[in-house]
């Protein structure tokens, strides 16, 4: 069995935020109680609508943020609520932004971008060594030497999220947190990116954490789903357990709205009714009752703890098992 690179437990996460300009402070409850594993050279995905807590997921994870609660450990090291992580556990996690025309200064060369992590955290690397590591990097993922020397703007969407992707693998991280890597590039390109992620991950035998709200790019990546709704986990497990036998309602919502590249196959769509609650003032009970198409009296008044259903886990008073 493959070991765990990283175990999180309970993390929350609010935010004290004005409702007007006279107004009093209200609570956003981006994460709440969100635990799960990570087994090392895998892929574990997030999925979830705009608002379900994901990128907040990839902060704290990614140390940008600490948790407000709870903790997570990483190979080994605990990193607890408003403690601050060590230089060298930082450097263990990078991070992969979504756009790839702002994720890099355009005022730098490639070569002081690819650098400069290098500069900072490896002070005993002479520059002809940082050179050199760079210059293997860049071709490492599928760039040539005399891109070395050229600015971003010289290069397309593509061959931006190569040198992010770079850029992240500099330090040699054992996770990569991936915050929608692909979403915003052509189709043509989002294949070329996602197998040199696969192509890494072999190579480097890499972690990703994986965040996306496109199911059939989830399908092709990852080994391990986490579904989450209103800054909660509502249902987890592998994918194939997933995509097979969905048990919560929004789960089965989620993946009936995932396009199929076949004419003949009929298509059931559930059309989830209303908006996504809003965090500030989540509903009591079961925070997708209201929208839920078999929602009970019991989910208005008792929120649901994620627990073991067949094959995986699922937070759901009556999970809609096959």
């Amino acid at each position: 069995m493959a070991e765990t690179l990283l175990k999180a437990e309970n993390i929350n996460r609010y935010y004290s935020v004005r409702t007007g300009f006279f107004g009093k402070k209200a609570t956003v409850r981006a994460l709440s109680s969100t635990s799960f594993k990570l087994q090392a050279g895998k892929t574990l995905a997030v999925v979830g609508e705009s608002g379900c807590g994901k990128s907040t997921l990839a902060r704290v994870i990614s140390m940008i943020e600490p948790p407000g609660q709870g903790s997570f450990t990483l190979d080994g090291t605990t990193i607890k609520a408003d403690e601050p992580a060590s230089q060298l556990i930082r450097s263990s996690v990078q991070l992969v932004f979504q756009d790839p025309y702002g994720s890099l200064n355009p005022r730098q060369k490639i070569s002081q971008i690819l650098c400069e992590p290098l500069v900072i955290n490896k002070p005993e690397l002479n520059a002809a060594q940082r050179e050199e590591q760079a210059r293997q990097m860049l071709q490492l993922v599928g760039l040539r030497a005399e891109h070395y020397d050229r600015y971003p703007h010289m290069f397309s969407g593509g061959q931006r999220q190569r040198i992010a992707i770079a850029r992240a693998l500099m330090l040699k991280p054992k996770l990569l947190v991936l915050d929608e890597p692909v979403s915003a590039l052509d189709l043509s390109i989002q294949s070329q990116i996602l197998n040199l992620l696969v192509e890494l991950q072999e190579k480097l035998n890499l972690t990703y954490l994986f965040i996306s709200h496109d199911l059939s790019v989830v399908k092709h990546m990852a080994d391990d789903i986490l579904v989450m709704y209103l800054g909660r986990v509502v249902e987890s497990g592998g994918v194939a357990e997933i995509f097979n036998d969905a048990q919560h309602p929004y789960t089965q919502a989620l993946l009936s709205a995932t396009p199929i590249a076949d004419p003949l196959l009929e298509k059931n769509r559930i059309q989830l009714q209303g908006e996504l609650p809003s965090p500030l003032s989540p509903p009591s009970g079961c925070a997708f009752n209201p929208r839920c198409p078999v929602v009970q009296e019991k989910c208005k008044v008792e929120s649901p703890e994620l627990r073991l259903s067949g094959t995986h886990s699922v937070s759901c008073h009556f999970p809609q098992g096959d």
